[in-house]
């Protein structure tokens, strides 16, 4: 990937999907083998409409973004998942879905990850704050009242899952070997062998969703929010 000039911002499209109650065969058909296996493994049928959904939205953004068609794209992964697409100068992507929403992210020149979560209580968020996040987060979180530790809590959750899927390690980048401040928007240490320049960004979507995207760049980031509904629109990813 060719590197922006110094200074010049990297440029993000985030794609904020409403995912449809029914898809039609030419959402399912338009998955690869790998994708149809997945979704039909789904016992759920709305969590398996959502699976088919976001990847058949995700297919024709990447589609529209590289000129190709959205079956003949070839989706891989590296060596502990992060998706990356086999083809000439294509974007860096990352993807999210929860409940009835998706959201894409498309870089041409830097790696990202994003992350979506529908709010929901969270009655073990303290414990897990205190088992698996940094000392500096716990330090950030812990002292506060009940409304304003929800409220840090869910901003810091979507913001540590978009990190990881930056840097596309899973498992093998333990939530408490990073540390982020939600209020800051600030990396307060990285994962080891993590680069530590990195962009974070956090917004609220349509009152009830938190998202999050992380940008390994230390250059500014410019962020294009686009619409895609589809249950109005199924082909519209332009």
């Amino acid at each position: 990937m060719t590197r922006p000039a110094p200074h010049t911002p990297e440029r993000v499209t985030c794609w904020h999907v409403r995912l449809p109650k029914a898809v039609g065969a030419q959402d399912y058909k338009i998955l690869d083998a790998a994708e149809k296996a997945r979704a039909d493994a789904l016992p759920d049928p709305v969590r398996r409409v959502q699976y088919i959904a976001a990847h058949a939205a995700l297919r024709r953004i990447l589609g529209a973004a590289t000129g190709a068609r959205p079956e003949q794209l070839s989706i891989q992964s590296e060596r502990h998942g992060r998706p990356v697409l086999a083809h000439q100068g294509a974007p860096h992507f990352s993807l999210s879905h929860s409940g009835k929403a998706a959201m894409i992210a498309l870089c041409p020149t830097a790696r990202l990850g994003v992350d979506l979560e529908q709010r929901r209580p969270r009655p073990k968020a303290r414990r897990l704050v205190e088992r698996l996040f940094a000392p500096a987060e716990r330090d950030l979180l812990l002292p506060l009242p009940a409304a304003a530790f929800d409220a840090g809590f869910s901003r810091l959750w979507v913001l540590k899952e978009a990190y990881i899927k930056a840097d596309g390690r899973g498992l093998a980048c333990p939530l408490a070997g990073f540390a982020i401040d939600p209020f800051a928007l600030r990396l307060l240490c990285s994962a080891p062998g993590f680069p530590s320049g990195v962009q974070l960004s956090y917004k609220e979507v349509c009152n009830n969703f938190d998202s999050a995207l992380v940008v390994c760049s230390t250059q500014p980031v410019e962020i294009e929010h686009r619409v895609l509904d589809m249950r109005v629109n199924m082909e519209r990813a332009a």
